[in-house]
């Protein structure tokens, strides 16, 4: 599982990819930035679901993901504990900051990803 964070103005573009099982169908996330509204994710060739949501700055919020009816918290996250005896992951923004002119990108945690190949100056062949 995974949160991508990019800074802007006053939101921050999130980007949210859980992991599923194979089978798995129908993905939503949920959070507290928009009152628990179910925000339908896009499920992704590797079997992963994800979906970008601009969120306010400055502050913590509850999420989850339901997979198939499911409920599942990002685990890569802290949890705390629901009113309904489940668990919610935390998505803290509360010192995330616009940078005016840039748009900095962090991740909740380290992910491995992959470098893009060096170009190679192009060759130069000598006439015949």
């Amino acid at each position: 599982m995974a949160v991508e964070i990019a800074s802007k103005v006053k939101k921050a573009a999130v980007k949210f990819t859980t992991q599923a099982r194979k089978d798995a169908a129908h993905a939503v996330l949920k959070g507290e930035w928009d009152l628990w509204k179910a925000c339908a994710m896009k499920k992704n060739a590797n079997g992963t679901f994800s979906v970008k949501v601009n969120i306010d700055l400055g502050k913590t919020y509850q999420f989850g993901y339901s997979i198939d009816g499911n409920w599942t918290p990002d685990t890569d996250l802290p949890l705390t504990s629901s009113p309904f005896e489940s668990n919610n992951s935390i998505l803290d923004l509360s010192k995330a900051t616009a940078v005016k002119g840039r748009k900095p990108k962090t991740e909740t945690h380290a992910t491995p990803k992959s470098k893009p190949a060096a170009k190679k100056a192009p060759v130069k062949r000598a006439a015949k």
